[in-house]
């Protein structure tokens, strides 16, 4: 077989500026929660319930609304709300009570929260989780269950990095109930995911959340500033996270080498450890989760990388493989 060239990137050097400034929504965050709101009740949707009554609670999304009375506060659900100020993903908050009350002249479920800063107010229920623990999507995509039983597939997916509540006491046969937003689909999720598609590590929940929350600001100005301050944050306070990489290639611009390969010695191998990546390009930095093969699998081996690479501590080729899937794996991970 003819050598072909793979085209990969390769960071390079990137010069932070340190600022943390702080900006504020031009206009009322509120109002575009309605409006996903609104979307979701006319799809039939609704917002998962709070599974328990704990007096403590994670925020489910970036930016999400605190509302404080904009008139009396008589104790009746035609009382109304306005938008106070933006809370942060996966910020803990403290839950002090429930109540309905009015916004934009519609009744909604609020919970009565105060913030680490003594701040108090009221958030959306469904903006708002009670009790569990952080966690964060690992897997490319993760899928939801009606119930702990493979039988129970859903159909529906939590996409990588989600920042997800999940309650350790509903932990059953490898599968644990959690409460999710998904930004990707706009919608709330409230059901089961496997555990092993869930990272429940500090480094890879914060890590995601700084991720997150940097990008959607823009690349230009004082957004620009706090996005560069936010990468910058993840790649130093939690190195080697699940999500290091895509931060790094975020921040690091980019350039084409090509990488020599050749035929491969046997085009025929299978899988020698408990499980191996598969990567859409040879590099375990810059390349991409495309499937994860498990011990024993056959793979179909088309080409080789011509050089030798270091991962994990072990040095080896890259093999392209086309069957059961294609993509490249790690010559480390494979046996002819």
């Amino acid at each position: 077989m003819r050598k072909l060239g793979v085209v990969i990137p390769v960071l390079a050097a990137v010069v932070f500026v340190f600022s943390c400034g702080k900006k504020e929504p031009s206009q009322s965050i509120a109002s575009r929660i309605e409006e996903n709101r609104a979307v979701r009740e006319d799809s039939g949707e609704s917002a998962p319930k709070a599974p328990d009554a704990s007096d403590y609670g994670y925020v489910l999304r970036i930016n999400a609304s605190l509302m404080v009375f904009s008139g009396a506060d008589t104790g009746d659900e035609a009382d109304k709300l306005k938008w106070e100020e933006s809370m942060a993903l996966g910020e803990k908050i403290t839950v002090t009570g429930v109540r309905k009350a009015t916004w934009n002249n519609r009744v909604y479920d609020f919970l009565r929260i105060r913030r680490d800063t003594g701040k108090e107010g009221f958030a959306f229920e469904s903006q708002v989780s009670r009790g569990g623990n952080l966690g964060v999507v690992i897997d490319e995509k993760a899928n939801l269950y009606k119930s702990p039983k493979n039988i129970d597939v859903t159909g529906t997916i939590l996409t990588r990095k989600v920042v997800a509540v999940y309650f350790p006491e509903t932990e059953r046969d490898g599968f644990v109930q959690v409460r999710a937003y998904d930004s990707a689909a706009d919608a709330y999720r409230s059901n089961y995911v496997r555990m092993v598609s869930l990272s429940t590590g500090e480094a890879d929940v914060q890590s995601s959340i700084l991720l997150q929350t940097a990008e959607i600001l823009k690349d230009e100005g004082a957004e620009k500033i706090r996005k560069d301050a936010l990468l910058e944050a993840a790649l130093l306070d939690y190195p080697g996270s699940a999500f290091s990489a895509e931060i790094s290639a975020i921040v690091n611009p980019v350039t084409a080498v090509e990488i020599p390969v050749r035929s491969p010695a046997n085009s025929r191998m299978v899988v020698y450890s408990e499980s191996a990546d598969v990567l859409d390009l040879p590099d375990s930095v810059a390349g991409k989760l495309v499937d994860r093969l498990y011990y024993d699998t056959e793979v179909t081996v088309s080409e080789e990388t011509a050089d030798t690479y270091v991962v994990d501590g072990f040095s080896d080729r890259w093999y392209h493989i086309v069957r059961p899937v294609e993509g490249w794996v790690f010559g480390a991970y494979l046996a002819e």
